[in-house]
């Protein structure tokens, strides 16, 4: 354990790169100092060495400093960190500050009736046959013309004002493109404004899609999975059509859709059977697309759940390659209190809607787990408090950096297990994610009014 006693010296440097969410501040405002108490740094805290010294990150506070190499030298000479909570008294108890601060959150965060953001699934039938879909078996249910009006009527009277982001999601939601069409079309002659981003296989766009979902789906982004280069994809997807190379189908619509200016999220799923061929397939992408701004490349290790060190150094590994090519993805920092797992918990603002118009919570419950219907007010408040029963702590809880940014919920099928590589996982995005912050604000890109030196 690092022990450290306050030591007072006059010269500052250090900067705030990210001030304290402004919740926390409100909470728990600054921690006053004792002199002669011997401090240490908070559980919460991660370091990332830079050029410029070393990066100090609080998930408790998701506050981000710089301290000089001199100050990194001597952090006992630092007292704006025992100000920012980076430092604590020896035998504070951390995990119970976090726990008061999520709870006072809760009561202080605004509740919104207001749903803006809607999960969309215009299908559940799909054009491949992937072997690890978790959808396998869902009985294929279509979503009529009759439905998509009443998924507009009910965004309409339901969005309090505000600007819909509409999520499209299957199954392969291009399978049913035409109700795409009408919902974005009915939703602009309500005069409702939104736009939407999309899960997807990629290989139904063409060039007349790309430009419809371009200026009438409002189309931000899209995700898009390759298992594999060639040979191994087109055996992973399996696709229901004969006769076509399904790998140079789709990548010709990621050129189609980023040339567009739609941003393209390529996930790469890795797992044991595929991760020889990764970094080739990776170059093939650089050749093809290059730096392309609209195009980033996230190697996912296919089934989370297992604890597989040498796929976890495998992962590091690509994503140092896609880094040297220009196409990784640049991570944000947590810069709120987190008091939700994700939308399955939150009673307003999102919601899942199914192709017969059930309501749910979670995408990935897309054929039961419903609460309510889209052309009725009724809601089964049971299924939406089981939605919300969380996982009790674990003694990997006690020690872990980021505990508070983490909620286990009961009904969430990623939150079984908590492996070891998972940890290190989490950690690692969290300091790739302090580095591309920090470059962020060497290029004026995070215009907060704290990024200052105190």
């Amino acid at each position: 354990m690092l022990h450290l006693c306050v030591e007072v010296k006059p010269k500052r440097t250090m900067k705030i790169i990210i001030p304290p969410a402004s919740l926390f501040e409100q909470i728990a405002g600054r921690q006053k100092r004792a002199d002669g108490q011997h401090y240490r740094l908070m559980t919460y805290v991660v370091q990332q060495p830079v050029i410029d010294g070393l990066l100090l990150y609080n998930t408790l506070t998701c506050s981000l400093v710089l301290l000089s190499p001199d100050e990194a030298a001597d952090l006992t000479a630092q007292r704006e960190l025992i100000d920012r909570w980076f430092l604590v008294p020896e035998a504070h108890d951390d995990r119970k500050l976090s726990q008061q601060v999520r709870q006072m959150a809760v009561l202080l965060e605004p509740a919104s009736k207001a749903i803006n953001t809607y999960v969309i699934l215009p299908t559940t039938g799909c054009n491949a046959r992937c072997f690890y879909c978790y959808e396998q078996g869902t009985r294929p249910v279509t979503m009529t013309a009759e439905t998509a009006s009443k998924v507009v009527r009910y965004i309409v009277a339901h969005r309090g004002g505000e600007q819909v982001w509409c999520t499209w999601f299957g199954g392969e939601p291009l399978v049913n493109a035409k109700v795409i069409d009408q919902i974005c079309t009915e939703l602009r002659e309500q005069g409702v404004p939104f736009r939407s981003e999309m899960i997807s296989n990629g290989y139904l766009f063409d060039a007349d899609m790309v430009k419809r979902a371009k200026e009438l789906w409002q189309l931000q982004w899209v995700q898009i999975t390759l298992d594999g280069a060639a040979q191994t994809y087109n055996r992973v997807k399996d696709y229901v059509y004969r006769d076509v190379n399904a790998f140079e189908r789709v990548l010709q619509n990621i050129g189609l859709l980023i040339a567009a200016g739609i941003r393209v999220k390529t996930r790469l799923n890795v797992g044991k059977h595929n991760i020889v061929e990764m970094a080739e397939l990776v170059e093939l992408l650089h050749q093809r697309f290059g730096a392309d701004e609209h195009l980033t490349v996230t190697p996912r290790a296919l089934f989370e759940e297992e604890d597989n060190a040498e796929l976890f150094a495998q992962l590091m590994q690509l994503e140092q390659q896609i880094a040297a090519c220009g196409s990784h993805f640049k991570g944000r920092l947590p810069k709120s209190i987190r008091v939700n797992r994700c939308m399955a918990e939150v009673d307003g603002s999102r919601v899942v809607i199914a192709p017969d118009g059930h309501l749910g919570k979670c995408h990935q419950y897309i054929d039961r787990e419903f609460f309510g219907q889209i052309d009725s007010e009724e809601r089964n408040d049971a299924i939406l408090r089981k939605f919300k029963e969380r996982r009790a702590d674990i003694d990997a809880c006690t020690t872990c950096f980021n505990y508070p940014q983490c909620i286990r919920l009961v009904m969430c099928k990623k939150d079984i297990n908590c492996t070891s590589v998972k940890q290190q996982e989490r950690l690692h995005e969290t300091m790739e994610g302090m580095k591309d912050e920090y470059e962020r604000y060497l290029n004026n890109e995070n215009h907060y009014p704290d990024s200052i030196t105190v």
